[in-house]
């Protein structure tokens, strides 16, 4: 396999570039508009990437954060006019309620994430805002997912909401954004031929590329976005 990562796969990249999420720019810009004024705010970028949205936070008049895992992501978001740092986002190297915004996309999934939600709670002041995008599951959950990606730990809609509110947030927004998801899966089977021949060229395999093929078909992965604020703890 070539990789285990799909954003970090070459097809993905030499597609999306710097913004590593199907939402694109688009989506991200719509959800800096619905977390309300943000200039002057302190807003992390949590799986910030290459910093795309850094950049973009940073046009709203935010003062920007970025933590990601990978590497060499942040190499390249180092261009940014923003401080970036290697972190677990289950474990931010951040003090209580300092933050405004957390603005997360297409990362959640990918980790521990209930243990995120609590981490992004305790990093915001009450009444802070929640900024969330990522893959949802509308049809059954599926754990056959050759590469670590965000459609992999999708769970359906109403269990996202549980454990937003759960972690102590208020949801204000949510919203179903599935048509961008199905533009950007058009566009790369566009450029490979078919899904399969996308999936063989992020793994390499033609057995794995028919298990992420058999995985998506099952799942019927959509995309949201919800915008919550922070409950005050008692």
């Amino acid at each position: 396999m070539r990789t285990n990562e799909l954003y970090a796969s070459p097809p993905v990249r030499k597609f999306l570039g710097p913004a590593l999420r199907p939402g694109g720019e688009r989506l991200t810009r719509l959800m800096l508009e619905l977390a309300g004024p943000l200039q002057g705010a302190l807003a992390l970028d949590a799986g910030c990437g290459c910093g795309a949205s850094l950049a973009l936070l940073r046009e709203h008049g935010a003062r920007a954060v970025g933590l990601d895992l990978n590497a060499s992501f942040l190499r390249e978001a180092g261009d940014v006019d923003a401080r970036v740092a290697q972190a677990d986002l289950a474990d931010l190297p951040l003090p209580d309620a300092c933050l405004d915004l957390v603005l997360c996309e297409c990362v959640w999934n990918l980790t521990d994430k209930e243990r995120v939600l609590t981490e992004f709670r305790r990093v915001l002041r009450p009444g802070g805002t929640l900024a969330l995008a990522d893959i949802y599951a509308r049809g059954c959950r599926s754990g056959d997912w050759p590469v670590r990606c965000c459609f992999a730990q999708a769970t359906d809609l109403q269990t996202v909401m549980e454990q937003v509110a759960g972690a102590g947030f208020e949801i204000d927004v949510v919203e179903e954004h599935t048509e961008l998801l199905k533009k950007t899966a058009a566009d790369f089977v566009f450029r490979h031929g078919s899904l399969h021949g996308f999936w063989q060229a992020v793994t390499g395999d033609p057995v794995l590329a028919q298990m992420a093929c058999d995985a998506s078909r099952a799942s019927k992965p959509g995309l949201f976005l919800l915008i919550g604020h922070a409950r005050k703890i008692t």
